[in-house]
């Protein structure tokens, strides 16, 4: 058995807590489904990712949470990516198979009709069977003493019917209103995980979009550090022909100008194979996304810090975390269908309708006819299967909850470990942005010599070098804050911003029987 505590009071946070577990708590004392418990790992779980930050407010569900990026750019290729992306509509596939097998595993809660209509004309010999012991072989003569009558040669019979026939097993025990609330859960663990699919795509969508910009930002630094290093080659060129510098520093800056230039084909190929890759996620072809990927590329970059002292209650965004939970209460569903197994089924089978010899006579009301069977049937002995599915639930039901608590588990360390890279990030990105400036300022001061006279050109052109080797780092820090912002987003599930949209419609569902009170329906 796996560690875990029983639910016995209330908590604070939704099902993270103890809370969310009463009502299913009294559900289960009306059935054989055992009461649900909460891992030990999840029952101690901190109030906040940072103990010593400020409390930070709880922000409602943003399920358009990328707008945050505030690029334009960016927001077009989410919105292709999640019409078009073919891993989302395998993931909507799926999603439609579970509904469906909700369906199925419901259908046994109601009773089974079926319409039968048939016709049976039957011809035997009337020295046969039950007509032999009636002197059907002694050629026509009456088998009673006293009695004369010609005994048919065969006998024939013609019979009509046309009836209305019912089967319903009585659920006295459970086993069919938890196997429909497993198959219940089992399908919003599916839509969690269509939801997960979802959150990668974008994550993936956003994460490609920051490489490209990164890729390009290179590639274009890097091709302008080859045309100064180029001028500056030349430049040094000439001055060793003059006499003024020596072989060392000439033969220095034409190994610095071909290093440069060998980086272009792979930087080249790293703008190639992005481009490509987002291509992929938008569901198009590589080289055909021209139109949601202009030259120009700017998207804003959010040094905005993001409170360390977020409420822990953000997990229950997280669709792994959902998805996780519904199947330990698919899993605990099951154990009681197995329970309620070991015990006898009640099943009413029946029949109405009319029966007639001749096929016009069952227009007639008083061809009625009625059958009702009440059946009890109980196991005695199966070689120990049924205690042995009984035994393989339970440890089904154990496996979901360590699941459970190492998604938890997983999800907080994901949290906290973003939430720090990103205050890593930032503090990055200002160190960069000082030494840019200083490039920059380097580069101003150089040209105001040059065009007084007082500085060398080669100077100048060094600074501008130096300029552009703080750019490559300025364009890598921009795509790490921004990557380190998506990790936060990832590992919330998305939000802890607000925006005004609706919000998805959920299931609601009936803890009695398991069943969904609206399950969605693409026709």
């Amino acid at each position: 058995m796996s560690a875990a505590t029983t639910v016995s009071g209330v908590g604070a946070r939704g099902f993270l807590r103890t809370g969310g577990f009463l009502l299913l708590a009294a559900v289960g004392a009306c059935s054989f489904a055992p009461g649900p418990r909460l891992p030990a790992t999840v029952a101690e779980l901190p109030a906040a990712y940072d103990a010593e930050a400020p409390a930070a407010e709880e922000a409602p569900e943003a399920r358009d949470w990328w707008r945050a990026f505030d690029d334009a750019t960016l927001d077009r290729l989410i919105e292709t990516a999640l019409v078009a992306n073919l891993d989302l509509h395998e993931a909507v596939a799926r999603l439609e198979e579970l509904r469906h097998r909700y369906r199925i595993a419901r259908a046994p809660l109601f009773p089974a009709l079926t319409l039968d209509a048939n016709g049976n004309r039957s011809s035997t010999p009337a020295n046969t069977g039950l007509g032999s012991q009636f002197g059907g072989d002694d050629g026509g003569e009456s088998p009673i003493p006293g009695f004369s009558f010609d005994f048919p040669d065969r006998f024939e019979f013609t019979t009509y019917s046309a009836s209305l026939g019912f089967a319903y097993e009585l659920d006295f025990w459970g086993r069919l209103r938890n196997e429909s609330g497993a198959a219940v859960r089992d399908f919003l663990a599916s839509r969690a995980d269509a939801e997960t699919v979802r959150l990668t795509v974008i994550a993936s969508t956003i994460s490609t979009y920051l490489e490209v910009v990164s890729a390009r930002g290179q590639l274009a630094v890097a091709e302008d550090n080859v045309d100064l290093l180029r001028e500056r080659a030349e430049l040094t060129r000439e001055r060793y022909q003059a006499g003024v510098t020596n072989t060392f520093e000439l033969y220095a800056i034409r190994q610095q100008y071909r290093t440069a230039e060998s980086n272009l084909p792979g930087l080249r190929t790293a703008v190639d194979d992005a481009e490509g890759r987002l291509a992929l996620l938008v569901g198009r072809y590589a080289g055909m996304i021209e139109d949601l990927l202009p030259p120009t590329l700017d998207p804003a970059i959010d040094t905005t810090p993001i409170p360390g002292g977020l409420p822990v209650s953000l997990l229950e965004d997280r669709p792994d975390v959902m998805a996780a939970f519904e199947r330990v209460e698919a899993a605990r569903r099951r154990v009681g269908a197995r329970r309620a197994e070991l015990l006898p089924t009640i099943s009413l089978n029946g029949a109405a309708g009319r029966q007639a010899g001749e096929l016009g006579d069952l227009r007639f009301v008083d061809q009625w006819f009625t059958n009702l069977i009440g059946g009890l049937v109980a196991p005695i002995f199966q070689g120990g299967r049924l205690r042995a599915n009984l035994g393989a639930a339970w440890a089904q039901y154990d496996q979901a909850l360590i699941a459970y608590a190492r998604t938890v588990l997983g999800a907080y360390r994901e949290v906290r470990t973003s939430l720090r890279q990103f205050e890593n990030e930032r503090e990055r990105y200002a160190q960069v942005m000082e030494q840019v400036a200083d490039a920059r300022a380097s580069l101003e001061n150089q040209l105001e010599r040059y065009q007084s006279g007082v500085g060398d050109y080669v100077e100048y052109l060094d600074a501008r070098v130096n300029l552009n080797g703080a750019e490559t780092t300025r364009v890598l820090a921009e795509r790490g804050i921004g990557e380190a912002r998506l990790a936060v987003h990832r590992a919330l599930g998305g939000a802890w911003v607000a925006e005004d949209v609706e919000d998805v419609e959920d299931v609601e569902i009936n803890e009695d029987t398991g069943d969904a009170a609206s399950l969605p329906d693409r026709r």
